[in-house]
């Protein structure tokens, strides 16, 4: 179900399970200056939600933010195909070939969503190369995968994997992004950039939105990078 998180962007959610740990996933819906619709990380599309992101405008972009999130990007430009598909570096070599009229994401805002969103490469890494964006009217930064934030924290065996993972009960870098971060002058680079913006709010692709409060918890997430 789209879960509207204020004025031009929504939220929806779907399961997600790796290694036996229900992490879920999300894909963020932003509307455009043209009235059309970004799909930041989509999630599988059923009839369902097509009708309902229908009555909300036109998908005219569909957006892969880093090499990780790309299971469910074919389906969905094969339900969209009038849509503009922008790629993250990497992308590309995990779907097979590229797919006709795709173009790369790059570390600045293309024509058709500047001034809605505003982006950053988190340089550094480049076997994810994150796009992090700002929605700058509803100042809510958007994360893939450089953060989860599972508070409250799950119990089970979820919550051990967390726990794992060093992303038990707070918003945090896991683990497992901090071995991808290869250069940290780069990575640091970016990370300030992020700080830099006006934002109250936080999506995440794994655990649980935030509304409030955002931009400080982000900065003590990422104080030790």
């Amino acid at each position: 179900m789209l879960e509207e998180l204020a004025c031009g962007i929504w939220t929806v959610d779907a399961p997600l399970t790796l290694g036996g740990a229900k992490l879920g996933t999300r894909m963020t819906v932003v509307r455009l200056s043209d009235g059309g619709l970004a799909l930041i990380a989509p999630i599988e599309i059923d009839d369902a939600l097509s009708v309902d992101l229908a009555e909300l405008g036109p998908v005219n972009v569909i957006i892969a933010p880093n090499a990780f999130h790309h299971f469910s990007l074919l389906a969905a430009i094969e339900r969209y195909p009038q849509a503009t598909c922008f790629l993250a570096e990497g992308v590309e070599g995990k779907v097979g070939s590229r797919p006709t009229g795709a173009k790369d994401l790059s570390a600045s805002p293309d024509a058709l969503w500047a001034g809605t969103l505003e982006q950053v490469l988190i340089a550094g890494a480049p076997a994810i190369n994150e796009i992090v964006f700002l929605h700058t009217a509803s100042k809510t930064l958007i994360l893939t995968d450089l953060c989860f934030n599972f508070d409250p924290a799950p119990n089970g065996w979820t919550g051990l994997f967390l726990r794992l993972a060093g992303a038990h009960g707070r918003l945090a870098v896991t683990r497992l992004m901090r071995t991808l971060l290869k250069d940290r002058d780069q990575v640091r680079a970016s990370i300030a950039s992020i700080k830099a913006w006006d934002f109250e709010n936080l999506v995440v692709a794994h655990g649980h939105n935030m509304v409030g409060g955002a931009r400080e918890r982000f900065a003590a997430a990422t104080e030790d990078l």
